[in-house]
C-alpha cells in the first residue's frame, strides 16, 4: 500500500497492485473528521453511538475528497454474512441491508464497505473490467465469503480467476487476533489448511488466527495467482493511531471505510 493525502487534513491509503489499471480502491484512516472521542475523528458508523450529524459530515468529507457525493455511493449494510449483491447505477445512494459483498460492472459507481478489524477484500477482473468487494471478519471468513466473491464474479460476468488482481486492506493481524474454542472449531471445519492459520496462545484452548492468510488462501484456491494478490500487512490493532480497532479499543471506536470504483476505460 502507499499513503495518499486526499486533502490537507484527510490521509488515506491505496493499493500498489492497482496503480496501472482503471480501478481505484481507497482506504480511509480515522483522521481528518469531525467526530469526538471515542469515535475520533473520521467515523462512518451510526451504530456505535456517534451523532448522525457527525457521521454525515465525515462521509461527505471522504466522498468529496474522492470526487463523489453521498447520493452517488452504494454502501454495504454489513451483518457478517456471506451475502453478495450485484449493484448497478439504480442502487446509487442506497445502503443495502444484510449485504457483506458487492459486485459491479458499472464505471464510476463507488462501493463503500466499513471496518474496524475485519479484512477489506477487493477483486478486479482486468479482462472484463468488473469489480468485487467484501467484508471478512472471522464469520465472513468461515462462511468463505472471499471464495464466494470469486464465484459470483464468474457467474455474473464470466470472470476467470487467472485474470484477477486482488488486495487485502488494513485489518487485525495474526499477532493480535486471539480467538476461543468455538471460533477455532469453525476455522477448522471451514478452511482447507487450518493448521497454517492457527498459532497457539498462552491461554488454554485459545489461539491466534491469521485472517490475512485465510482469505489470501481462499483466493489462491479459487485460482487467482499468488503474485496477483497484495496483502497490506497493516495491523489495525497495532495502529490505532491510524485505524479503528474493535478488539484493541474494546468496542469503543468507530469504523473506517474502503471506497472502490471502476474508472471509465474510454478516458
Amino acid at each position: 500500500m502507499h499513503a495518499l493525502q486526499l486533502t490537507s487534513t484527510l490521509p488515506a491509503f491505496s493499493f500498489d497492485i492497482f496503480k496501472d489499471w482503471p480501478v481505484s480502491a481507497v482506504v480511509s484512516t480515522r483522521k481528518g473528521g469531525v467526530s469526538r472521542p471515542p469515535w475520533n475523528s473520521l467515523n462512518f458508523s451510526l451504530a456505535r453511538g456517534d451523532s448522525r450529524e457527525a457521521v454525515s459530515a465525515n462521509l461527505q468529507l471522504f466522498l468529496q475528497a474522492n470526487g463523489y457525493s453521498r447520493n452517488g455511493v452504494v454502501i454495504a449494510g454489513q451483518i457478517r454474512s456471506d451475502c453478495i449483491t450485484r449493484v448497478t447505477t439504480g442502487h446509487r445512494g442506497q445502503r443495502l441491508a444484510g449485504v457483506d459483498g458487492l459486485i459491479t460492472d458499472q464505471s464510476n459507481l463507488p462501493l463503500l464497505t466499513l471496518y474496524a478489524d475485519c479484512v477489506p477484500i477487493v477483486i478486479y477482473d482486468c479482462k472484463q473490467h468488473v469489480l468485487g468487494v467484501c467484508h471478512a471478519g472471522w464469520q465472513g471468513t468461515t462462511h468463505r465469503i472471499t471464495a464466494k466473491l470469486v464465484k459470483e464474479l464468474a457467474r455474473d460476468f464470466g470472470t476467470q480467476a487467472s485474470h484477477c488482481l486482488c488486495a487485502l486492506g488494513p485489518s487485525i493481524g495474526p499477532d493480535s487476533y486471539e480467538i476461543g474454542p468455538k471460533v477455532i472449531a469453525r476455522v477448522r471445519a471451514s478452511q482447507s489448511k487450518p493448521e497454517k492459520l492457527l498459532r497457539p496462545s498462552y491461554r488454554p484452548e485459545h489461539a491466534f488466527l491469521d485472517l490475512w492468510e485465510a482469505n489470501r488462501g481462499q483466493l489462491v484456491e479459487a485460482g487467482i495467482p499468488a503474485n496477483n494478490i497484495e496483502v497490506s500487512g497493516l495491523d489495525t490493532a497495532q495502529h490505532t493511531d491510524l485505524f479503528f480497532s474493535h478488539r484493541a479499543e474494546k468496542g469503543k471506536c468507530g469504523l473506517f471505510g474502503m471506497l472502490c470504483w471502476l474508472e471509465d476505460q474510454r478516458k
